[in-house]
């Protein structure tokens, strides 16, 4: 049974950056679907996300989302998408 509140969509580019903080790079990743409410990520990094950051759908940061992750596993990530930025 579906639980899911928006139905999840191949992206339009696969391809996302992952902003913290300045002075941080962006890390690379791979949004695997995408829906109104979150998406799934994976990273490229070893790095440990934190709980909030902004996922960049474009190098310069034009069209961005705010997130929380869901869940975890290793690389792969749940985040959902909060208010409208």
């Amino acid at each position: 049974m579906e639980r899911r509140r928006s139905v999840r969509h191949p992206p339009t580019t696969g391809r996302a950056f992952v902003y913290i903080d300045n002075g941080v790079p962006l890390i690379d990743c791979d949004v695997v679907n995408i829906s109104d409410g979150g998406a799934r990520i994976v990273t490229e990094s070893e790095q440990m996300l934190p709980a909030h950051f902004v996922l960049f759908f474009t190098p310069d940061g034009s069209e961005r989302r705010t997130c929380r992750v869901i869940w975890r596993n290793g690389a792969d990530l749940g985040v959902a998408f909060e208010g409208l930025d």
